[in-house]
C-alpha cells in the first residue's frame, strides 16, 4: 500500500487570514519555480474560497513572472462573483511583493444536467507501458530538469510516429500519470494534483513536431529555452489523482515562437475528466 503523499503536503495551505494562505514550495532543480506547483496550490485556495457546495469546474491562470524556491509564497483569493449556482474567485500567488501568476477560477453546484465525451484513445494498459525514465535512457536519461519530480509516477503509452491526427500536427503522446502516494479522500486535492499533474509533458509535447520524440529530454534542455505563458483547465466527473489518468498530449499549432498545447485526461475506464490548454514561449538555444 503507497504511504501519504508529500504532494498533498505541497498543496495543504496555511491559513494566515480571511481568503489568505502561505505555503513553501519544492526544489526540483528547475531555474524557476515549476507552473503546475502553482496551478495544482492556486486551485486549492480557490476550492477553499468557494465552500463545500461548489465544486471547480474551470481555472485559468496567466504566469507572470519567475518564482524563487527558498521563499514562501502568500495567495490572496477574492470572491468575484458568488451566485447560488456558480462562482467566480480570482487568486493571486505572491512571493514578497511579486505577483508571480494570477488565477480565475470557476465553480458551481453539480446538476443531472447534458453530458457527453469523444471515445478514450486506445493505448497500451499503465503497467504495460515503460516509465518515462526508462524511455529516456536513449537520449543519456531524464535531465536535471526531473531530478525533484518524484511526486508523479510517469508511463509513455503507444507512440505511433506515422500517426495523423486533424487537430494536431504531430502524433497524439499518450501519458499515464498518477500522484506517486496515497491522496486524501478530498475531492479538491485531487483537482489540485492534476493540476500538478497537467503540466509535466506540455512543454515536451510542443517539440515533437520539430522532430524531438518524447523521451528526448535532455536534448530538449539542451536545446531549446522554454517558458510558459498561461495554463487553461476544465474538470468534470469525479476521479482520484493517485489512480491511472491517461493524458493525451496534442499541440495543434505554433507561431513566432509561441506553440499552443493541449491534453485531455481520461480514467482508466475510458472517463474523460479534465482538459489543459496551455500557450507557451519556446526558442532554440544558441
Amino acid at each position: 500500500m503507497r504511504t501519504r503523499s508529500k504532494l498533498a503536503g505541497l498543496l495543504d495551505l496555511t491559513e494566515v487570514g480571511e481568503l489568505r494562505w502561505t505555503t513553501a514550495s519544492d526544489n526540483l532543480g528547475l531555474p524557476q519555480l515549476f507552473g503546475g506547483q502553482l496551478v495544482g496550490q492556486t486551485l486549492v485556495a480557490a476550492g477553499r474560497a468557494l465552500g463545500d457546495d461548489k465544486t471547480i469546474h474551470s481555472s485559468y491562470t496567466s504566469f507572470l513572472r519567475a518564482g524563487r524556491h527558498d521563499e514562501p509564497l502568500t495567495l490572496s483569493a477574492d470572491v468575484v462573483r458568488a451566485g447560488r449556482q456558480q462562482a467566480t474567485i480570482r487568486v493571486e500567488v505572491l512571493q514578497g511583493e511579486r505577483l508571480l501568476c494570477v488565477s480565475t477560477v470557476t465553480g458551481g453546484v453539480v446538476d443531472d444536467g447534458i453530458a457527453h465525451q469523444r471515445p478514450a484513445p486506445q493505448t497500451r494498459a499503465p503497467h504495460d507501458s515503460p516509465p518515462f525514465a526508462e524511455l529516456a535512457e536513449a537520449d543519456g536519461g531524464l535531465s536535471s530538469m526531473w531530478d525533484g519530480m518524484d511526486g508523479v509516477e510517469v508511463r509513455v503509452g503507444d507512440v505511433d510516429p506515422t500517426a495523423r491526427v486533424a487537430h494536431s500536427a504531430a502524433p497524439p503522446i499518450h501519458v499515464w500519470m498518477r500522484a506517486a502516494e496515497e491522496l486524501p479522500d478530498d475531492r479538491l486535492f485531487h483537482i489540485a494534483a492534476a493540476g500538478y499533474q497537467s503540466d509535466l509533458m506540455l512543454m515536451s509535447t510542443a517539440v515533437t513536431p520539430q522532430g524531438l520524440a518524447v523521451g528526448m529530454e535532455n536534448t530538449f534542455a539542451r536545446d531549446w529555452w522554454a517558458v510558459s505563458l498561461d495554463h487553461a483547465m476544465w474538470f468534470q466527473g469525479e476521479f482520484r489523482a493517485d489512480d491511472w489518468l491517461m493524458w493525451e498530449h496534442v499541440t495543434p499549432m505554433a507561431h513566432a515562437s509561441r506553440a499552443l498545447v493541449q491534453a485531455t485526461a481520461f480514467t482508466a475506464d475510458g472517463a474523460a475528466v479534465c482538459h489543459v490548454t496551455q500557450q507557451a514561449l519556446l526558442r532554440r538555444q544558441a
